[in-house]
């Protein structure tokens, strides 16, 4: 079969203007580390109502640049949820450390806070508590609540916020504002609601943990007292920790800003569209929606729908298979870290400590969800995907 129109999960949209801003970029005489890239960072601080914002050439290099920045060590307890792309724990493991999970909200595939008080239950007998909630799909945890569960002052939250960019907590603070964490992670990989092409940025209101992490993104580089131990000179500096060379480019910042510019118009582009498939899709026996009852607040990344492959007697593949043929696209978010060998021939099998995670890890599938998507092209997704399952 040759469909007519191809509709992939996710999407970059690219116009005129954006292409312009790249263009002029590579006239500047710097490419990297200038002007753009630092009036991208104070836009981004702005926007979310933070003090500092660093930005780095991924999302995952901002991950563990956080993890530098907190210093985090191997007696700290890393908790986040499954439910996630393996660059939330990956610092953790790198470190050989094992990441400790959460059972999810089965209604909206977040970390449960009422789980979590569980584990935060006791004090640690060494250690600090490293926690790393995940805004999945864009909708944001109860952040003020979360925060009120921790009971030890040295606790680090670190928010991934790589799918939550312009979405805003239940008690109305921005996402990334950092109002109930140390530091707040965002991604602009093409998928998400901005792109920088690949790129991403940490959000802080701390002076301490923005210098380390530009130092972290520079190599550990320090030039200036009371970080070098001799009195500055020109072409002098030291390294006192190994740090990576992260830098976003001046071609990813262009990029960014000029995507910036346009924020609004794709948050409320990808609700009207969330709204229309919650239209097409409600009442079906098979497949529900994850809940609306965050929808004005949420700058949605993601059209996750759970179907109920075993009650129909489809597999999730074959379903899959049948809406590439009719040029549809999907994906699956996320299979749980907890699957992964890089987790289970270590740590073994821990599903059953898991069991809505389970559950909506084998029911969930991603649609079509971007700009340049039309509520048109939503009915058509809805009128396959129905005639498959209904």
């Amino acid at each position: 079969m040759n469909p007519e129109k191809i509709f992939p999960y996710a999407k970059q949209s690219i116009n005129q203007q954006d292409i312009q801003a790249v263009q002029e970029s590579l006239t500047q005489e710097r490419i990297s580390r200038g002007e753009k890239t630092k009036l991208f960072e104070e836009k981004i601080a702005a926007l979310t109502d933070a003090k500092w914002a660093v930005s780095f050439n991924s999302a995952t290099s901002a991950l563990f640049a956080c993890y530098f920045a907190a210093r985090v060590q191997e007696s700290d307890r890393v908790i986040s949820t499954a439910n996630t792309f393996i660059a939330t724990v990956s610092p953790a493991m790198a470190r050989n450390m094992r990441p400790h999970f959460v059972d999810i909200e089965s209604d909206s595939g977040n970390m449960s806070i009422d789980l979590l008080k569980e584990q935060l239950s006791s004090p640690l007998s060494r250690g600090r508590y490293i926690i790393l909630p995940v805004h999945f799909a864009g909708v944001a945890i109860d952040m003020s609540r979360l925060e009120r569960q921790i009971k030890t002052a040295d606790a680090v939250i670190i928010e991934d916020a790589a799918h939550a960019l312009g979405s805003v907590y239940p008690t109305g603070e921005k996402v990334g504002s950092c109002t109930y964490s140390q530091m707040t992670v965002f991604s602009f990989h093409p998928a998400k609601t901005i792109t920088t092409g690949e790129g991403g940025l940490v959000t802080t209101n701390d002076d301490e943990l923005y210098h380390r992490l530009i130092t972290y993104r520079n190599n550990g580089l320090e030039r200036e007292k009371p970080f070098v131990k001799k009195k500055p000179e020109p072409g002098y500096y030291e390294i006192h920790e190994l740090g990576q060379n992260y830098h976003m480019t001046e071609m990813q910042a262009a990029l960014g800003l000029s995507q910036l510019s346009r924020l609004e118009a794709f948050v409320e582009k990808r609700r009207k569209l969330v709204k229309r498939y919650r239209e097409n899709l409600q009442g079906l026996k098979h497949l529900s929606c994850l809940n609306a009852n965050q929808d004005e607040r949420t700058a949605y990344h993601l059209m996750c729908v759970k179907i109920n492959f075993e009650d129909l007697k489809m597999t999730r593949t074959a379903i899959m298979k049948k809406l590439h043929d009719a040029g549809i696209g999907t994906d699956v978010h996320y299979v749980p870290i907890s699957h992964h060998p890089v987790f289970s021939q270590k740590y073994g099998d821990i599903a059953h400590t898991l069991p809505k995670t389970e559950t909506y890890y084998a029911e969930t599938l991603s649609l079509p969800l971007y700009y340049d998507l039309n509520e048109e092209d939503v009915d058509f997704i809805c009128t396959t995907l129905k005639k498959l399952i209904c």
